[in-house]
């Protein structure tokens, strides 16, 4: 059984994309097959990994909303071992027209069903928002792990995603589990980047944080050239650090 994971925070600015996207490159590197799945309309994942609108074969609303065929919708990336189902602005017109559809919150969890035996990993980046695609990625979802700025307002997104989850769990999905909280834009020089750890623990325990993603620029830049930090400079900071997280991601 794969292991289906979103990256999901409502605030936007978390670091989550780049989280997302670096996570499911650093697993194909340790070779795994892992399929990132961006329900994102911005599609910054997509852009991410050097994927553009101009220049996809199917994309997440043709599997959602027109049933295709999922050969149809996955496609290659750079990286051998790492597959994406990539956004469209279409997905702007599923949120308008299917919010007030109850159904449509399971669509992806039952399309996600013909496709999980080929992957080790079912990676979601999920919009900064409460929205229809957050609800289904969450929905279809069994772990999710937070990216969260560490600075105040990124404890209100995190106390915000408890909130959330507690609701999903409680109407859809009971298996769906919080596995860890990733600290992003990290200086640990900053008693701000201290405070927020300690407020964090303080309500969801010591064990709850991963390695933390500290301050970075080539993180930043990576996206421009659509490559992932590993392809970038695999030997900064940035890299080190989203090695670690998927170790201990594939610890857990």
């Amino acid at each position: 059984m794969s292991r289906i994971i979103a990256f999901s925070n409502c605030k936007g600015g978390s670091g989550k994309t780049t989280t997302a996207v670096n996570v499911s490159a650093a697993l194909a590197h340790r070779g795994r097959m892992v399929l990132l799945i961006d329900t994102d309309p911005q599609g910054h994942a997509s852009l991410s990994l050097g994927i553009s609108r101009k220049n996809i074969k199917g994309d997440l609303f043709a599997f959602l909303v027109d049933n295709a065929n999922s050969l149809d919708v996955i496609q290659d990336t750079y990286i051998s071992r790492l597959k994406i189902i990539p956004s469209s602005k279409r997905l702007v017109d599923f949120e308008r027209n299917y919010s007030r559809v109850r159904e449509a919150r399971v669509f992806l969890a039952r399309r996600l069903a013909e496709v999980e035996e080929h992957f080790d990993y079912i990676i979601f980046d999920t919009p900064p928002n409460l929205s229809l695609l957050s609800f289904s990625a969450l929905i279809a979802a069994r772990e999710v792990f937070i990216p969260v700025q560490a600075h105040f307002l990124g404890m209100k997104g995190v106390f915000d995603m408890m909130r959330l989850l507690y609701r999903i769990r409680n109407l859809y999905n009971k298996d769906l589990e919080l596995k860890g909280i990733i600290l992003t834009f990290y200086n640990d020089k900053m008693r701000l980047s201290k405070a927020v750890v300690a407020e964090i623990k303080k309500t969801l325990g010591d064990n709850v944080f991963l390695h933390p993603v500290r301050n970075n620029i080539s993180l930043a830049e990576a996206p421009m050239f659509g490559r992932s930090i590993f392809q970038y400079n695999g030997k900064c900071q940035g890299a080190v650090d989203y090695l670690k997280i998927a170790n201990q991601i594939e610890k857990m």
